[in-house]
């Protein structure tokens, strides 16, 4: 079990998804495993896992993206996380 998170999460707060996503990054459990022990699937975990990322890139560039332009350029993304492959 990830430390912060109950086996039987009901509601994935954002608090709990940065938790998850942490912990993989850690090294402290893989996607699979940690999808697997929460009843998410991969692709649910790989986009938290993905945004997250994204999110820390633009807070450490020194002139920081706004929202809108991080939108636009993650709709390709958000297409592939929808079908599960590039058309």
């Amino acid at each position: 079990m990830v430390a912060g998170i109950p086996d039987n999460v009901e509601r994935w707060t954002a608090k709990r998804r940065l938790t998850l996503v942490v912990s993989i990054l850690k090294g402290e459990a893989s996607v699979a495993e940690a999808a697997r022990k929460h009843a998410l699937t991969v692709a649910e975990v790989e986009a938290w896992r993905d945004r997250f990322l994204l999110g820390a890139e633009n807070a450490l560039r020194s002139r920081p993206k706004d929202e809108e332009t991080l939108r636009v350029e993650r709709r390709p993304l958000a297409v592939y996380e929808e079908v599960g492959q590039w058309n």
